[in-house]
């Protein structure tokens, strides 16, 4: 017994100082855990600190935050929870059937939350059409390519305890890409060639681990994208081919598995093999040409850029990505997404729009609420400027369609883009 006591002593010290050893000499090499963590700073040590009690505060946050093995602690909590329950720690990481792993955002949506309405819809799309119409006055083609979205192409494998999507026609999906339809915009929806893929695909077209578009996907996503350019361009553009078999491997790039690395799990789910199609440039065709493209649009653009270089080899090097329509940066692949670039704001926004040959805007539909992320209001705004008297009734309008909204309601994200939105409509509608 009285061994027995001494080897437990044994054992808490342990757990006590071999953490303390670990923070002071690193003796163990540790993974780093993903996401962003900026460590608190050293406590600064004031007797004002310590009799508010904010010294010690401070004092545990930064010993804390530097704990030996604190990187494994936190992984082997967030196996338990994942391992026991199925849940993750992650607010934004929806665990599905067999193991598979959705963000929220596009579960939400396709459920049918955060419904733009049909009036938003259509104001959106005539706009949409407008700006394409000035756009062609100037030689340039554009087009709205809608990205697919894992939660609405592999629905069968969500939650059960999930509520179901609200009634056919009413998500943002099926009312903004209708409306675009009816209004006549130059629109290439992805989503509906993924579910007819799907059936003959040779591998998934989403990843098991991640939010976007697999590489396989991305590739025929690609080639689809290409088809429609060369048609608006009038012109084939460089293509490249697969060159053998694609590469099969357990270990997803990081862009595959940006939803489970963010678990931080000592042991992700496994889904089934990534697959990788090896690609080189195809042979030159007759009257090839580079378009000088200008690309707007949310992180799906990344596996156009990343997996192979579809972007950069098949258009000129002027070309641009505008990250969310806030970052610029030259077409590379996501590795190097981090390289100096440049703040949309501060370029000259018309010259940049108008030395374009094609823009491409391009989004998947959990970001349909955020109005092509301001580019084609502002680009709308540029070709069809208001008068003072134009912005006075629309503040107006926005004022008299806000003060009839529940109070409640102005807490929510995006109430003073939908308001502000009602009252352009209403405008619109008087004009």
């Amino acid at each position: 017994m009285v061994l027995l006591k001494r080897f437990f002593l044994l054992l808490l010290l342990a757990l006590v100082l071999v953490p303390v050893l670990q923070a002071k000499y690193h003796f163990v090499g540790e993974r780093q855990l993903s996401g962003a963590f900026t460590p608190a700073p050293r406590a600064e040590f004031s007797w004002n600190g310590l009799r508010d009690n904010s010294f010690q505060a401070d004092l545990e946050k930064y010993l804390e935050d530097r704990m030996g093995f604190r990187a494994f602690f936190i992984q082997f909590h967030n196996q338990l929870r994942f391992s026991l329950f199925k849940a993750s720690t992650n607010s934004a990481v929806i665990i599905g059937r067999e193991g598979i792993v959705f963000q929220d955002a596009p579960v939400l949506t396709y459920l049918g939350q955060e419904s733009i309405g049909r009036d938003r819809a259509r104001l959106r799309a005539k706009r949409l059409w407008q700006v394409q119409q000035d756009l062609a006055a100037r030689g340039i083609a554009l087009l709205f390519v809608m990205a697919p979205n894992k939660a609405r192409h592999l629905s069968q494998l969500l939650p059960a305890i999930l509520p179901p999507p609200n009634k056919p026609g009413i998500s943002n999906y099926e009312l903004y890409t209708s409306e675009l339809r009816r209004k006549g915009v130059e629109l290439l929806n992805i989503t509906p060639l993924f579910a007819a893929w799907a059936d003959t695909a040779h591998y998934p077209l989403f990843p098991w681990s991640g939010t976007h578009w697999s590489a396989y996907g991305a590739t025929l996503a690609a080639d689809t994208i290409l088809n429609r350019v060369e048609h608006l361009v009038h012109a084939p553009v460089p293509r490249l081919r697969q060159t053998g078999p694609p590469l099969v491997t357990t270990t997803p790039n990081p862009i595959d598995g940006d939803l489970t690395s963010s678990m931080n799990l000592l042991f992700p789910p496994q889904g089934p093999p990534a697959v990788y199609p090896q690609m080189a440039p195809a042979p030159a065709r007759p009257g090839e040409k580079r378009p000088n493209l200008l690309l707007v649009g949310d992180s799906f653009n990344w596996g156009l850029m990343f997996f192979s270089p579809f972007i950069q080899h098949a258009f000129a090097p002027e070309s641009r990505f505008w990250y969310y329509n806030h970052t610029a940066y030259v077409p590379d692949s996501y590795e190097h997404k981090d390289s100096p670039n440049e703040e949309v704001e501060k370029l000259n926004f018309q010259q940049q729009v108008e030395s374009r040959d094609i823009i491409i805007i391009l989004m998947t539909e959990h970001n349909l609420p955020h109005s092509e992320f301001g580019f084609i209001p502002r680009l709308f705004d540029l070709y069809h400027p208001l008068t003072d008297a134009d912005r006075a009734r629309i503040h107006q309008l926005e004022t008299e369609i806000t003060a009839k909204q529940p109070w409640a309601d102005a807490s929510k994200p995006g109430f003073s883009e939908r308001m502000h939105e009602q009252a352009v409509a209403a405008f619109e509608l008087e004009r």
